[in-house]
């Protein structure tokens, strides 16, 4: 198997770009608002919210706490993961398809989940 170079630099740069953030959120205490929470004036809570809580967790080992910010984007990473190495690899299209329409409905349904009482 060969793996892409291409694709292997923009992973490092997500991951590049992930650092700084995650360093910049740890020393100053700001994160990237959420627009629609924002827009709602916190009442709506999209499926996104509480990632940069959750890989703050994952990064200080707190699992419970990092399922707890966002359960479904908690829930789906190992999948993503493999995700991205088949991806890196050139392979699973199919699969890789499959786990991306899986993964919009089961957002769009934890969106709507995560809004009720």
């Amino acid at each position: 198997m060969k793996m892409n170079i291409y694709k292997l630099k923009k992973i490092i740069a997500v991951l590049i770009l992930g650092a700084v953030y995650f360093i910049f959120a740890k020393l100053t205490g700001f994160g990237i608002p959420c627009p629609i929470n924002l827009a709602s004036g916190n009442r709506i809570q999209c499926p996104g919210c509480g990632i940069s809580r959750m890989f703050m967790r994952l990064a200080e080992l707190d699992i419970a706490g990092a399922f707890r910010c966002n359960q479904a984007i908690f829930s789906l990473l190992p999948v993503w993961c493999i995700c991205i190495v088949l991806w890196l690899f050139d392979k699973g299209e199919k699969f890789l398809k499959a786990v991306g329409i899986i993964s919009v409905i089961l957002l769009i349904l934890f969106g709507i989940w995560r809004n009720f009482p």
